[in-house]
């Protein structure tokens, strides 16, 4: 059988993950499974994760949306010690879960933590990862085995797949080599983090990488706390996702807009994340900031203006993800499928990559300890 590679992240707000060919993205929010009383003969789901339930170890568990659709009890993780949680091996599995076609599937999976908290979690996810893994898939009704089979991992902090992506074609071999020469920053915004990186030339520089705890949650807050005030409406930040996207609420079936509340939150978070930012760097020794993530999509129009050599990565919340996937077609070998060009919503520059600690294949890491 052979083993795909497989990009995952496990974000606060959402988990992305692809094999090149499918994406998908759901709300990193998990509850308690239970028998559904009636499921109406009108409701259909055509995408998978819209009705995703499983069960791992006899317990049963609502992901994504079906959790915020159904289950009394569930939460979406912000904790630091997100790699250790409960719910981090019930999202990753049920991830991997829809790229199993048959009863079995080997992977190889590339992911990614936040810099500075790669170097404390990075293994224990690694051994949350690693091995052979039973869950039970709810199709259609229909209770599915899948075993999941994941026989190596790579962990790398989390920005660097952005410039991965950008670097590498779909089989992992440089094709930018400009950039791969360039002084590079990349913010990446996530729900609960902001991510800063500096790659010079490929070597990642540790002094200059660092995460804070601001990110797109912030601007929930300050949206609930809004919520609250003006309509008396009580919101968690997982029941906030799509009111902020549309920048409206229903209150007792009458419509009221949020977009000056949104757009101040956004502005607030914005100059939070610049503060920082130029804390430790000073964005005139960079060749290129690149702005990242589902947040720095959000926050764009904010940050752009403020930084004259920053760009919004293309289809950036999955940026990331994809850049994985490269990363693992170079040290896992390529895997065939195809590559998708557009996201579901959803040489010295090689020789430079060989000498790097992220790019060491884990087997030849556990065969030099032998």
């Amino acid at each position: 059988m052979a083993a795909y590679n497989i990009g995952i992240d496990l974000g606060f707000g959402f988990v992305k993950t692809t094999n090149g060919d499918k994406d998908y993205i759901f709300p990193s929010v998990v509850g308690a499974g239970q028998d559904l009383t009636y499921r109406s003969e009108l409701t259909t789901y055509i995408d998978p994760i819209e009705n995703l339930a499983v069960a791992i170890d006899g317990k049963k568990y609502f992901v994504g949306d079906l959790a915020i659709r159904q289950s009394e009890i569930l939460s979406r993780s912000l904790s630091e010690n997100h790699a250790q949680e409960k719910n981090t091996k019930v999202l990753l599995l049920a991830a991997l879960a829809l790229y199993v076609q048959g009863e079995s599937q080997e992977f190889n999976v590339v992911t990614g933590l936040p810099p500075s908290y790669y170097l404390a979690n990075k293994d224990v996810l690694a051994d949350v990862i690693k091995g052979t893994h039973t869950i039970t898939l709810n199709i259609d009704g229909v209770d599915r085995k899948k075993v999941i089979i994941i026989n190596n991992v790579k962990i790398i902090p989390q920005p660097l797949g952005t410039l991965f992506h950008k670097i590498f074609d779909f089989r992992g071999v440089v094709v930018d080599k400009e950039l791969s020469r360039s002084r590079v920053g990349i913010i990446d915004v996530g729900f609960r983090t902001t991510d800063f990186v500096v790659v010079d030339k490929l070597e990642y520089i540790d002094k200059l990488s660092y995460s804070t705890t601001t990110g797109i949650s912030n601007a929930y807050a300050i949206i609930a706390e809004h919520l609250r005030n003006q309509h008396r409406v009580f919101k968690e930040n997982y029941e906030l996702d799509e009111i902020v996207q549309k920048a409206q609420v229903k209150v007792a079936g009458k419509v009221y807009s949020l977009d000056q509340v949104k757009r101040d939150a956004f502005e607030q978070v914005t100059a939070k994340i610049l503060t920082e930012m130029n804390s430790i760097w000073d964005p005139r020794d960079l060749d290129v900031i690149l702005i990242s993530g589902g947040g720095g999509k959000a926050l764009a129009e904010f940050i752009l203006p403020e930084l004259e050599t920053a760009s919004i990565v293309e289809n950036s919340q999955v940026a990331n993800v994809h850049g994985y996937l490269k990363l693992g077609h170079k040290v896992f070998g390529y895997t065939e499928n195809k590559p998708q060009t557009t996201p579901i919503l959803s040489a010295s520059s090689e020789n430079r990559f060989a000498n790097s600690k992220f790019f060491n294949d884990d087997k030849a890491e556990e065969s030099n300890k032998k």
